[in-house]
C-alpha cells in the first residue's frame, strides 16, 4: 500500500569480464550469438587475454580440455555463459589456461581463464569475448552498456 516508503535496493551489476571495447552481442560474427539464440548479452574486443568473473556466483560449466568457455550461476538464479572467441574450440586448448573448477564459488573480478590473444588471431580466429545471460523464465530484465571502453572487473556492462 505504501510502496513509496520501501527502501529501493541498489541495482545489481555485471562487470566487464576482460579489458577492451564493449559491443552488442548482435555485432558478433557468429549467428548463434548474434541472433541471440541463447540469450542477450555483450561482447568485448579484448586488449589482453585475462578473463575474470563478471559477478559473484558458482561455476556450473567448464570446457575441460579446450578451456574456451565457462558457465556461472549468479545469486539471482540465472546463468551466464562466457565464450572466448569464435571457433576457438578448434584450438583444443592451445593457448588457454583455466583457473577454475566445477562447483567453485567465485567473486566478481576473480581470474577465470587466460588465453593467448595473439595466438588466437594468428590462427585467423576472432578473439572477441562474449557474455550471454542465458534465457530462462527467472531471468530479470537486463540493461546492457555498449560502445564503451571496459576495465575487467570494474566497468559495469549490465544492470537489473
Amino acid at each position: 500500500m505504501f510502496g513509496f516508503f520501501k527502501k529501493k535496493s541498489a541495482p545489481k551489476e555485471l562487470k566487464a569480464m576482460i579489458n577492451g571495447t564493449v559491443i552488442s552481442v548482435t555485432e558478433v560474427k557468429d549467428d548463434v550469438f548474434s541472433s541471440c539464440m541463447l540469450g542477450k548479452g555483450i561482447a568485448i574486443h579484448p586488449t589482453d587475454g585475462t578473463v575474470v568473473a563478471p559477478a559473484d556466483g558458482e561455476i556450473t560449466v567448464t570446457m575441460e580440455g579446450t578451456n574456451h568457455a565457462v558457465g556461472i550461476r549468479v545469486a539471482e538464479n540465472f546463468d551466464l555463459l562466457i565464450h572466448i572467441g569464435i571457433d576457438t574450440v578448434s584450438l583444443n586448448g592451445e593457448g588457454f589456461t583455466s583457473y577454475i573448477k566445477m562447483g567453485q564459488k567465485v567473486k566478481a573480478g576473480d581470474k577465470l581463464i587466460t588465453f593467448d590473444k595473439a595466438l588466437v588471431e594468428s590462427k585467423g580466429l576472432c578473439s572477441d569475448v562474449i557474455l550471454i545471460a542465458l534465457d530462462n523464465p527467472e531471468l530479470p530484465a537486463l540493461t546492457y552498456q555498449t560502445g564503451i571502453p571496459a576495465k575487467a572487473g570494474e566497468t559495469v556492462v549490465a544492470t537489473w
